[in-house]
């Protein structure tokens, strides 16, 4: 899934009116693991001056950025962490620790299911094992359209929850702006499609 979507499912499930540390540690949980990419390929584009295609179909496979991606995305290391927040919940901190893990996991209960020939090392370092879903949230070949259509419900879905649990006229207008993009996103890849095809 893409990463806006895994923030606003994870803000739908597990943020609360009022808590700004909770919901704070749920947004930055619900990115870290993509985070690492978004550092890693613009210093690669702007900085080394690598080309696209050579970042995506090389360097992205190459071993440094594969054991960063398994490093962010560990199951097994943010299991821990909720373990911990848990064990310390009655502190602030560790309330902290445990949404932060939730929001991580979470996006990886998502990520899991939609990645095929770039799939993670979900398991590290426990193993190396990485699922191979028959699915992709952007390959064609592998059921992207249904797929899409699935994280947009998914979003439009986590985005109405949060229209409701939030009252302020700035989250209103943030989440308007994404319902408008998601509400758009199947016109825009349509005609992305016909470009290519054409």
């Amino acid at each position: 899934m893409n990463s806006p979507t895994h923030t606003l499912l994870a803000l739908a499930l597990l943020s609360k009116t009022g808590d700004r540390k909770r919901n704070w540690a749920v947004f930055a949980g619900s990115i870290i693991p993509d985070a690492v990419i978004y550092i890693w390929a613009p210093y690669q584009s702007l900085v080394n001056g690598v080309s696209g295609e050579t970042l995506w179909r090389e360097l992205y496979f190459a071993e440094p950025m594969q054991n960063l991606i398994a490093y962010f995305n560990s199951i097994p290391i943010y299991l821990s962490l909720a373990l911990l927040g848990f064990i310390m919940r009655t502190k602030t901190w560790g309330k902290v620790i445990l949404f932060f893990a939730l929001a991580a996991l979470t996006h990886m209960a998502t990520d899991l299911p939609v990645h095929n020939h770039d799939a993670y090392r979900h398991f590290w370092p426990l193993s190396d094992w990485r699922f191979i879903s028959p699915f992709s949230y952007y390959e064609r070949e592998h059921h992207a359209g249904w797929v899409s259509l699935i994280e947009i419900f998914i979003a439009l879905t986590s985005i109405f929850i949060l229209w409701k649990r939030f009252p302020k006229l700035w989250v209103k207008i943030i989440l308007g702006l994404l319902a408008a993009f998601y509400i758009a996103l199947p016109i825009i890849l349509r005609l992305m499609s016909l470009s290519i095809e054409s």
